[in-house]
């Protein structure tokens, strides 16, 4: 009897390679939508990689840590990225305001997008043109979670470092620095949170509770009912927020250490190899005598 593979939806495959496929089709893609809120909410991706294809004037979001994301012919759209372990391509997009997390940045024959990036990388564009780029700005419940899951490290922000192929001179003809003023506000799909990012252009943290937020339950843009639901909401994220400065904390000091291990260590080596080397000249000099 053959194997049987069962789908999140109940279907039934045989063929292993068919399920995997429909699968990510089904569970793992958003594809051709339009006027449209699509959200996968913290825990619904679990490190798979995502898809998101031929959408127009839609809100997405994928608020789990996830693999390699694809975003391909986006017009008019808003993208939350919460966490990807890989690379997150951008291709053939316009008009579109992306809020990302991930280890690698690549975009390709994009125009007129702003990107409100962290990278552990280097992000680089190719030909693209009016491509803006600016600090993460998203913030949600378990965000931090996703981005450990994920395996990033927050002491490692390089999004203002962009890399163009087709600027040699380096003229950033092809794209800019948001200036601080015309930032995007933070965005906190899932209620008020703390932002659990550094910007990257200092050390200061950006931990910031903004009185309005958005709210996404099922699909619809909701907004917090009463002003004592944003106080419990506040005093339930402040635990983590804490915790989540004091695990930044220690990934920052031990960044410290090792670079002051690994340079004590290598003076050592220098001044042990010097001495040794010298030893050998005096000892040379003492037969030859």
């Amino acid at each position: 009897m053959k194997n049987q593979y069962v789908a999140s939806d109940g279907t039934v495959f045989t063929d292993r390679s068919l399920y995997r496929k429909h699968e990510m089709e089904t569970q793992y893609t958003f594809r051709g939508k339009e006027n449209a809120t699509l959200t996968k909410k913290p825990g619904s991706v679990k490190g798979q990689p995502f898809d998101i294809i031929d959408c127009k004037n839609c809100s997405i979001l994928v608020l789990d840590h996830c693999d390699q994301v694809q975003i391909d012919d986006v017009v008019d759209s808003t993208i939350f990225i919460g966490a990807s372990s890989g690379s997150v391509f951008i291709r053939n997009c316009r008009n579109c305001s992306f809020t990302i997390a991930c280890k690698q940045l690549r975009t390709r024959d994009s125009m007129d997008c702003t990107l409100n990036l962290y990278c552990m990388t280097d992000p680089a564009i190719e030909t693209s043109t009016g491509i803006r780029f600016a600090p993460f700005n998203g913030a949600y419940e378990g965000h931090f979670k996703a981005l450990v899951d994920a395996g990033l490290d927050l002491s490692i922000n390089k999004w203002s470092a962009v890399f163009d192929f087709n600027d040699p001179s380096e003229t950033q003809e092809n794209w800019c620095i948001v200036t601080e003023d015309e930032r995007e506000p933070l965005w906190c799909p899932l209620g008020p949170a703390d932002c659990c990012m550094a910007d990257g252009s200092s050390a200061r943290r950006l931990f910031v509770t903004p009185a309005n937020c958005n709210v996404i339950e099922d699909g619809e843009n909701m907004s917090d009912s009463t002003d004592t639901d944003k106080t419990e909401a506040e005093q339930s994220n402040l635990g983590e927020g804490n915790t989540n400065r004091i695990i930044l904390f220690g990934q920052r000091l031990w960044g410290i250490m090792s670079y002051s291990i690994s340079s004590i260590s290598a003076f050592c080596l220098g001044f042990i190899l010097s001495g040794f080397k010298t030893s050998q000249s005096l000892l040379t000099f003492s037969r030859a005598n």
